[in-house]
């Protein structure tokens, strides 16, 4: 199957770690400092995201079954919003 590219820009003043699951499987991982973009990498169709703070391992955000190819964390009224 081919792989797609995930951007993932990090827009919260918090360290955070994005997780790429397909099913119950971890294909892609990767830690994004404030302000910072990355690359995650995940098979062609869809997949669910998790957003955890690298300092606690709390769940910031989560979009489950999402095909975009451009993921923004950000926070809107003092919550966390995947865009």
């Amino acid at each position: 199957m081919a792989e797609i590219e995930i951007t993932f820009h990090n827009k919260i003043s918090i360290r955070t770690q994005a997780q790429i699951f397909i099913e119950s499987t971890l294909v892609s991982t990767g830690v994004v400092d404030p302000g910072e973009t990355c690359i995650l990498l995940a098979e062609s169709g869809r997949y669910d995201i998790y957003l955890k703070s690298v300092v606690t391992g709390w769940e910031l955000a989560r979009k489950l079954d999402s095909e975009a190819s451009i993921v923004t964390l950000s926070q809107h009224k003092g919550r966390y919003v995947i865009s």
